[in-house]
């Protein structure tokens, strides 16, 4: 206890581990995915413009090209956010194999991972990083095909019909890598809601952020 009288310490508060625009960017761009991802599990792509039976499947598939400029909009925000150099935590914890101590760093933690521990997610760690920058890249795969996609059935760039089918099949590749993603960010987060942080309530917090390449 502390004697009466006597000042008190008040312990160094570590800081968030997002800053409140790349929080606000990545939840804007996490809702904006799973819609996209919804509505690409039931669509029908068109074998060119014009073409086609008018359903609900290719409802959704009008839906879901309407509504790609926006998600677009949001992910190249994102991109933009992250790249600068107030953004906490940076690109470079997105990229750690990029740097030579972070390597070091992802094959320990990759190695602890064959034994099923895997670290906590507000720690800085370069697996926890670089799973966000895969997904990140699989999902800039899916818009970049999505721009040509809306930029053939909508805006009448001249992209063949075997172009546009070509490109779809490869959002839906593209899908298929990131819903692996988006369901290990879900479990993630319940992990760190149900386990991490009910089991640090109560810590004073000591730790400050470590060099993580963001600059």
């Amino acid at each position: 206890m502390t004697p009466a009288g006597a000042p008190t310490i008040l312990q160094p508060r570590k800081p968030p581990k997002y800053d409140r625009g790349t929080r606000l960017l990545h939840a804007a761009l996490a809702i904006g995915v799973v819609t996209e991802l919804a509505l690409l599990s039931v669509m029908r792509v068109p074998a060119g413009p014009g073409l086609g039976v008018r359903d609900w499947h290719r409802e959704a598939f009008e839906i879901h090209c309407r509504v790609g400029p926006a998600v677009a909009l949001v992910w190249a925000l994102h991109w933009l956010w992250i790249s600068l150099p107030c953004a906490r935590p940076g690109i470079g914890y997105l990229f750690p194999w990029l740097r030579r101590d972070r390597r070091a760093v992802l094959r320990r933690e990759l190695a602890d991972l064959l034994r099923l521990t895997i670290p906590a997610p507000d720690d800085f760690s370069p697996l926890v990083g670089a799973v966000q920058g895969l997904g990140l890249c699989a999902v800039s795969g899916s818009v970049i095909g999505g721009l040509i996609s809306y930029a053939g059935y909508f805006m009448g760039a001249p992209f063949s019909a075997r172009v546009l089918h070509e490109v779809a099949l490869e959002q839906l590749i593209m899908s298929w890598l990131v819903w692996p993603f988006v369901a290990g960010h879900g479990l993630m987060a319940l992990r760190h809601f149900f386990v991490v942080r009910r089991g640090r309530a109560g810590r004073p917090a000591m730790a400050t952020q470590p060099d993580t390449g963001a600059s």
